[in-house]
């Protein structure tokens, strides 16, 4: 058979293949909305990623979540206070809102949303996190948790890292309340990773690129239409990044003098340019295991 004489039409064949597309979108949308999560998935575990699969997804359980404690979190007091009781209503069923913690990255957003789950656990929370690039699917997965007997908070890192219109609009529609109730038992906790002017290592470049800009006025268009309460986190000051370092080498049963690690530990900072709870982290890690490995060569060659 010559293909070539063929008469197609094929007005008639992309037709076709549109409402098979059609019926594809309308029958994957279907299964997300008749998606139920089994209820002793919640039972047996704290934490939970929602896994997107086309458009459908579901909720995968973390076995082993990283439960944070607020009591290590330093310089934080007061945030940590207004994230714990705002959950504090959330979980005994009284109003409460959605939140934003804004500022600059490794300055401990997401260890201090973490913290919340050891806190409140017993009292039903449960921990979601959801990628920004997935914000779109919110009303479908809200709609999975509105029934069951948890409160859920989803945690969105870096929410306006790669988020697209149409994301930004269903994350407008859904904080602001739409046509369908709100869910009671569903907050959303996001942080973003904005820069601060006064930062002792800000960069102009960050500000002046177009594309920041315009993230920078996409989030505080969605945070003036819809996040109840903002908290912006200020840098931290190097008198406390170098009191998280000195605890942290404490949890590693170190006690190095302290001329001799505080140089070491502003220099690591400043050559990342900032003082914050993730370089004090790395910092200490590198010490300590430097350390120990001393030890163990010098215990091994006497």
């Amino acid at each position: 058979m010559e293909f070539n004489n063929l008469e197609i039409d094929w007005e008639y064949l992309l037709e076709r293949i549109e409402r098979f597309l059609d019926l594809g979108d309308e029958y994957l949308t279907r299964k997300l909305i008749d998606y139920q999560p089994d209820p002793q998935l919640f039972q047996q575990h704290l934490a939970f990623r929602w896994i997107k699969s086309y458009h459908t997804g579901y909720f995968e359980a973390v076995t082993f979540p990283d439960l944070q404690d607020h009591a290590s979190l330093m310089g934080m007091d007061d945030i940590l206070d207004r994230l714990s009781e705002n959950t504090a209503q959330f979980v005994y069923g009284l109003p409460c809102n959605n939140i934003l913690l804004r500022g600059e990255p490794g300055n401990g957003k997401r260890s201090a949303i973490k913290g919340l789950l050891k806190k409140f656990a017993d009292k039903g929370l449960r921990l979601i996190q959801i990628n920004s690039r997935d914000l779109h699917q919110l009303p479908s997965i809200t709609s999975c948790l509105r029934n069951l007997p948890f409160y859920f908070i989803l945690l969105c890192c870096d929410l306006f890292h790669s988020t697209t219109t149409e994301n930004h609009k269903e994350l407008a529609n859904w904080l602001q309340g739409g046509i369908e109730t709100r869910a009671k038992n569903v907050l959303l906790y996001a942080t973003s990773n904005c820069a601060t002017p006064s930062s002792a290592y800000a960069n102009d470049s960050h500000s002046s690129n177009p594309a920041n800009r315009r993230n920078k006025a996409v989030e505080e268009s969605l945070a003036e239409a819809g996040f109840g309460i903002i908290i912006n986190m200020s840098p931290m000051q190097k008198t406390i990044y170098l009191a998280i370092c000195r605890h942290l080498l404490q949890q590693h049963a170190l006690s190095p003098g302290e001329d001799s690690w505080q140089a070491s530990a502003l220099a690591w900072a400043e050559q990342r340019k900032g003082y914050c709870g993730l370089m004090a982290r790395q910092f200490t890690d590198d010490l300590a295991g430097q350390t120990i490995l001393r030890q163990i060569l010098t215990k091994k060659s006497t």
